[in-house]
């Protein structure tokens, strides 16, 4: 599948990376932009053979967030153009918010490559994924206060999730700009890495899930983790007992089984 403004490849052991590429605009989201992610993310999630979504930049920015030059002239934010009825009716299903929610909802794990700035939208997709590993060389800016507009991309439901509450509100409510090791100390991203090594070193993350983990497990141990986040104590011990017990039939749980007895490496059949 071709695209205008991302690209994708995805290697041999499932690894799919979608590099956000209008270097022009900044790597800035456009609507066009946000439909092509919403379009990969759902072929990724219906393939058996990708495994692990990696999301970075082209060149040396991540996602420079909204166009603000198209916004200055407008005078307003940007909102997709004539929204379809389903859209109206369910916002969280249109544009960027549809893109964040998207790589949230994915079954198959999502890390974000911070290689460079990562402003505005841009931390709404790097706060979809699931990891998020940062370059030295990055800057993250949570700036949509300062624009006069809230964080509406779902970012501002999933930081205090990733930060915490009192983190999340200073951070949202000063609209500052922070480096990669402020965000390192922040919580928002689990490492920080030379700019040289970042695809590799998240390449060689994904292998490591792709390798230790099926498929099928993953999949529902995300399900889990994810669905843990609104549920009580309860319905959350619930669902991992429905969970363990689709996984638990897999051939792919005998195999882990069989392959830690042998003591050998397990191969994965997602079945």
């Amino acid at each position: 599948m071709s695209y205008q403004f991302i690209t994708s490849e995805q290697d041999a052991d499932g690894i799919v990376t979608v590099t956000i590429n209008d270097p022009d605009a900044k790597n800035a989201v456009n609507w066009t932009m946000n439909q092509e992610i919403i379009r990969e993310c759902a072929r990724i999630e219906s393939d058996p053979k990708a495994r692990v979504m990696i999301i970075t930049g082209s060149g040396r920015i991540f996602c420079s967030g909204g166009n603000i030059k198209r916004m200055t002239a407008q005078g307003v934010s940007l909102e997709p153009p004539d929204p379809t009825l389903r859209e109206e009716l369910y916002p969280q299903e249109a544009d960027i918010r549809h893109v964040v929610t998207g790589i949230r909802r994915m079954s198959k794990p999502a890390i974000a490559a911070v290689n460079g700035p990562c402003i505005g939208s841009g931390i709404g997709i790097a706060a979809g994924c699931d990891i998020r590993i940062a370059s030295s060389a990055s800057r993250f800016g949570w700036v949509f206060v300062r624009r006069g507009i809230v964080p509406d991309d779902a970012s501002l439901a999933l930081m205090p999730q990733i930060i915490g509450y009192a983190r999340a509100y200073e951070w949202g409510v000063t609209g500052r700009t922070i480096d990669a090791a402020g965000a390192l100390e922040l919580g928002f991203v689990s490492k920080v890495i030379e700019p040289q090594a970042l695809i590799q070193h998240c390449k060689m993350l994904a292998k490591e899930i792709i390798d230790n983990c099926p498929p099928i497990t993953v999949q529902a141990f995300k399900y889990a983790l994810a669905e843990s986040l609104y549920q009580d104590l309860d319905e959350s011990v619930r669902f991992t007992e429905r969970a363990q017990r689709v996984v638990r039939a897999t051939k792919d749980h005998t195999e882990a089984l069989k392959a830690y007895a042998e003591k050998r490496p397990p191969q994965w059949k997602g079945v």
